[in-house]
């Protein structure tokens, strides 16, 4: 069957290529005529007139005729919001001493001639009357709630109407809240969290579903995808987000149409595309621990109606807020990181539409500074010769006595991470009658090295401390091809073949005073999937979907043990090479009922899939031989969405049941004089809960957000490799309540605008490990806030800003080894202030 499919899928590619380049005889861009009576999502910056309105046209897909004198020498304040064009134009053109008429339903003449002054009259119209002031206008319209899109089951829709729990980051919380990687996402979407052994090994979980092991052939939970491209590796995930459209959060099992691995969720990251007119920002920032930061883009047409182009910049340094009593001069837990995207959008003709995309990025970073916070187990003393002397004391012990705090650590070997990230990745679009055939190609690399002294604790004191040392090359190559139907008609679907390549280079070593292991592996990964999924309009509010992935894969893994001195986390010197193919299918369910134009309700199944594997870092061969299956899960969901007040109050909730089977659970089992890494499949685990979603925007200016997660995840049944029986306990970063508040206002002040946002997170205790009694995270509350003034036409901005402006000290990461508990604490009150200009 393998033969098969690799065989035939070059000339299956090129096949396909060649009908979105070249088919559509009979072809048409649907969508392009809007109706007058539509609501549509503007997002106009403060410029010059003649700029707006051309973004107006190209948010409302209309034609605007103008004289350009008309226009000259006008600016216009920002519009962002929900309205009908006729509205969003009456906004726009207030105090311009113009109007406008509609010829035809698409095209809207501008001119001082149509300009009617409104006549003095009270807010409160009577029923006769159909002309509304500029005030009353601004006031009802801008008090309204923006209309969030989203592309999460593959076509733009509004937010409201997508059965699905999703969430979605707009640019102004990025930000506002500068949220600058995947770890600022954390904590802010209901049942989400985030922590990190270091910026290339971070562990995502989605209510209470994550991956914990970093072997060769092991995947992720939660699946990230930059611009439509699948992110294979968990060294690649926590890369720098810069220049974004948004982010999108998918919560649940989403096989379908994100395809293997997505089994806890997916995040969507959207780059900006360029623009038809030129823009381009500038940003400085300064703050405490020497914290410079530069951001800028640039974009705009190089050839006039055929070929635009983005450039986009971004760095961040700052020095550590932790230095060490063994390392003089070293600050650990830095941030020294620079990125670059460039975009290229080449309008073929009016249906075809290729892009361009590539970006680079790079990390040179020092020690992370790990923290002994739980001592159990007696570490070994090291005698005048290094050689343990028999005594015995705590590690708790020893870091207070040596002076020890969160700000002073303890560890005497200097670490570093130093990763290379880049990707190519081009798409083809071609429109017509039939929809659209889309075709996402994508190649991807990353370059990580990293060294951390894992336990914190000096040389000189015990031969118990151990530095883990990784170094991992990874690509990949993926070709995805879709056809997405019209909009129209009562059926929709979306059908696609998905190729992912990958190839995975990692060696680990684990380095005592006097003993080094290695373990070498080296691991290839084929998958091959056919998807689709189709909508069905049974009646005007009512709507049935139904949709389904088949997957096949094959991982070939050489790997290779090898000890030098005592014999610790890995027992025996081997050389195994591992096969193993899967095939899979997951299929998805959803009815849906529009109540009411802004109330809907929906209830969904759908099956979740995660590719098998071989173990990270096994101890024997013995070990080495047992292949991980793959894990499943069946979620069941209940959804309700809803906007209330005229568009003031948006409210969306949704409870769900997940049964999972052969879920992969990887451990650190205390043995022998430390410790070995296991993964085995826990024989099944229930994960039920709630999460709620609210945004209030009572008057112009003034708006709060905020969301709750309830989480209950348990496992059913699970005996680990060695016997134990963890039945009933609590899955590893499920806390049982996760809770984000916000509120955002914003007025008029000395010819511009003054902002000010204020964030509350709050994270409840979660476990570490399957064995609840040992590596417990305590919850912990961030405060962060802003302020900012903006000019009146949008050229200039500054923001002060603080992120944990209380101070907080609260752990991140937390693991075991030894027996004894090794933590990192998350960052301490940081500030500064931000310049930034736009042209």
């Amino acid at each position: 069957m393998r033969q098969i499919f690799v065989g035939l899928f070059p000339i299956f590619v090129v096949i396909l290529n060649s009908l979105v380049l070249t088919f559509g005889v009979s072809q048409m861009l649907y969508g392009q005529t809007v109706r007058q009576d539509v609501k549509k999502s503007f997002s106009i910056r403060a410029q010059p007139l003649s700029s707006a309105l051309l973004d107006f046209g190209a948010q409302a897909d209309m034609s605007l005729l103008v004289r350009k004198a008309d226009t000259e020498g006008i600016t216009v304040k920002k519009l962002s919001g929900s309205f009908y064009a006729k509205d969003a134009l009456n906004i726009l053109l207030a105090g311009t001493k113009l109007g406008f008429e509609y010829i035809g339903s698409d095209t809207i003449y501008i001119s001082p001639d149509l300009f009617r002054p409104a006549p003095a009259k009270p807010a409160r119209q009577t029923a006769d009357q159909d002309i509304t002031t500029d005030e009353t206008l601004n006031e009802d319209k801008m008090a309204t709630l923006d209309e969030v899109i989203v592309t999460s089951l593959r076509r733009r829709s509004n937010m409201q109407k997508v059965p699905v729990a999703v969430s979605v980051i707009k640019p102004p919380l990025i930000r506002e809240a500068r949220i600058h990687d995947i770890e600022d996402v954390g904590t802010r979407i209901p049942g989400l969290t985030v922590s990190s052994f270091s910026i290339g090994q971070p562990t995502i979980h989605m209510r209470g579903v994550g991956s914990n092991d970093d072997g060769a052939a092991l995947d992720n939970s939660i699946v990230l995808f930059i611009d439509d491209v699948y992110v294979g590796r968990i060294t690649s995930i926590n890369m720098s987000f810069f220049d974004l459209e948004q982010i999108e959060i998918i919560r649940g099992p989403q096989g379908t149409l994100y395809g293997k691995n997505a089994i806890g969720g997916a995040i969507n990251v959207t780059s900006n595309n360029p623009t038809d007119h030129l823009t381009g920002e500038v940003e400085a920032t300064l703050g405490n621990y020497n914290r410079f930061d530069l951001r800028a883009n640039i974009s705009g047409p190089l050839i006039e109606d055929k070929l635009l182009g983005r450039l986009a910049f971004h760095s961040r340094k700052r020095d550590g807020w932790q230095k060490s009593l063994f390392l003089p001069g070293i600050k650990q837990n830095d941030e020294n990181t620079w990125a670059a995207r460039g975009k290229l959008l080449l309008a073929v003709n009016d249906t075809t539409q290729i892009d361009l995309n590539g970006d680079y990025s790079r990390d040179d970073l020092e020690s992370t500074g790990r923290i002994p916070v739980v001592g159990r187990v007696p570490v070994r003393l090291l005698g005048p010769d290094g050689r343990p002397t028999g005594q015995s004391a705590l590690p708790t012990d020893i870091f207070s006595a040596l002076g020890g705090n969160v700000r002073t650590a303890i560890n005497s070997d200097r670490g570093f991470t130093d990763r290379t990230i880049w990707g190519l990745s081009s798409r083809i679009s071609r429109e017509g009658d039939f929809g659209r055939l889309l075709s996402i190609t994508a190649l991807r690399q990353t370059d990580f090295a990293w060294l951390e002294d894992s336990t914190g604790l000096p040389s000189s004191v015990t031969d118990q401390k151990v530095n883990s040392n990784v170094n991992e090359k990874h690509s990949q190559f993926s070709q995805e091809l879709r056809w997405i139907s019209p909009d129209e008609g009562r059926l929709k679907h979306v059908l696609g073949f998905y190729y992912l390549y990958e190839h995975t280079h990692r060696i680990e070593s684990f380095i005592f005073p006097r003993r080094k292991s290695t373990t070498d592996q080296d691991n290839e990964t084929n998958s091959f999937a056919i998807f689709g999924e189709a909508t069905y309009a049974i009646t005007k509010k009512v709507s049935f979907t139904a949709g389904a992935r088949m997957t096949y894969e094959t991982k070939n893994m050489v790997q290779q043990n090898t000890i030098n001195g005592d014999r610790t986390i890995l027992l025996e010197d081997f050389t195994l090479n591992n096969k193993g193919n899967w095939t899979d299918f997951s299929p998805n369910f959803v009815l849906s009922w529009q109540q009411s134009d802004d109330i809907m309700w929906y209830g969904s199944i759908s099956r979740g899939y995660k590719s098998g594997g071989f173990q990270g870092a096994p101890a024997t061969r013995e070990l080495a031989r047992r292949t991980i299956n793959p894990e499943s899960v069946w979620n069941y969901e209940i959804g309700y969405k809803s906007q209330w007040l005229d568009d003031r109050f948006r409210l969306n909730l949704v409870g769900f049941y997940s049964d999972y089977r052969d879920l992969q659970v990887v451990q650190f089992k205390t043995e022998g004089n430390f410790g070995v890494f296991q993964t085995s499949n826990a024989a099944s685990a229930s994960l039920k809960g709630v999460e709620l979603e609210f945004t209030l925007k009572p008057v112009s200016g003034l708006e709060f957000f905020g969301s709750y997660a309830f989480l209950d995840a348990t496992y059913d049944k699970f005996n680990d490799l060695s016997g134990r029986d963890f039945t009933g306990n609590v899955l590893r970063q499920a806390p049982r309540h996760s809770l984000y508040l916000a509120a955002y206002y914003e007025r008029d002040f000395y010819k511009g605008r003054l902002r000010f946002r204020a964030d509350y997170r709050y994270q409840g205790k979660s476990f570490r490990e399957p064995d609840n009694s040992v590596t417990i995270q305590p919850g912990f509350d961030l405060v962060d806030a802003s302020m900012a003034y903006e000019s009146a036409d949008d050229s200039w901005e500054a923001t002060l800003w603080a992120k944990n402006l209380l101070n907080e000290e609260y752990i991140s990461h937390l693991y075991v080894l030894g027996g004894n508990d090794y933590a990192l604490f998350g960052t301490p009150r940081t500030y500064g202030l931000t310049i930034t200009r736009n042209f």
